[in-house]
């Protein structure tokens, strides 16, 4: 778990989030994704490998909010 702090310029804690261990797999997942399509500018399916269906679609929801931030 990371905690994730934005302060003010004179310090005061402005806002706080938590991210969990696998939101910030899926996150740098969902990057590395990005910049290889970017590089090949080819869109291709990214390997799911093993994962569960629950982790699947939770993986799918995260990856949906990064794209649609980064458009």
């Amino acid at each position: 778990m990371v905690k994730v702090i934005h302060l003010a310029d004179d310090g005061t804690e402005m806002a706080t989030i938590e991210v969990d261990d696998f939101t910030i797999e899926v996150i740098y997942a969902g990057i590395a994704e990005m910049l290889r399509e970017a590089a090949s500018n080819e869109r291709g399916a990214a390997s799911l490998g093993e994962l569960p269906r629950e982790a699947r679609q939770r993986r799918e929801k995260i990856l949906h909010r990064i794209r649609d931030e980064a458009s």
